[in-house]
């Protein structure tokens, strides 16, 4: 059993056969395939990484609230602390204490 972020390729290569059976947890979900292609033909065929689509669903937050005009870190801040919304990896909504109010965790078996 892994810690979150053990979904990597690289350790089931530096692992070699001992990965298999693995259990990895990770917050991060599958990679829908619009986004796997559309990421693989702009990056010189590099798959996704491991929190790549959490990684675009946070930048477009991040530019959502810019686009609506903020300009200074407190009110973009506060302008995440109150969004609520669907990306492609989940749906966007924080508890008063910062944390994501629904968490999801994926599990995988290296095979």
């Amino acid at each position: 059993m892994s810690a979150d972020g053990t979904n990597d390729p690289e350790f089931v290569k530096q692992a070699g056969s001992a990965s298999k059976d693995a259990l990895l947890s990770c917050p991060c979900g599958p990679a829908p395939d619009q986004f796997a292609s559309d990421y693989k033909s702009t990056n010189a065929g590099a798959t996704p990484g491991v929190y790549s689509v959490e990684g675009y669903d946070l930048t477009t937050i991040m530019l959502k609230g810019i686009d609506s005009g903020i300009t200074d870190r407190a009110k973009l801040v506060d302008f995440v602390k109150n969004y609520k919304g669907d990306g492609l990896a989940r749906h966007y909504e924080w508890s008063d204490t910062g944390e994501l109010s629904s968490a999801l965790i994926w599990i995988y078996q290296v095979k």
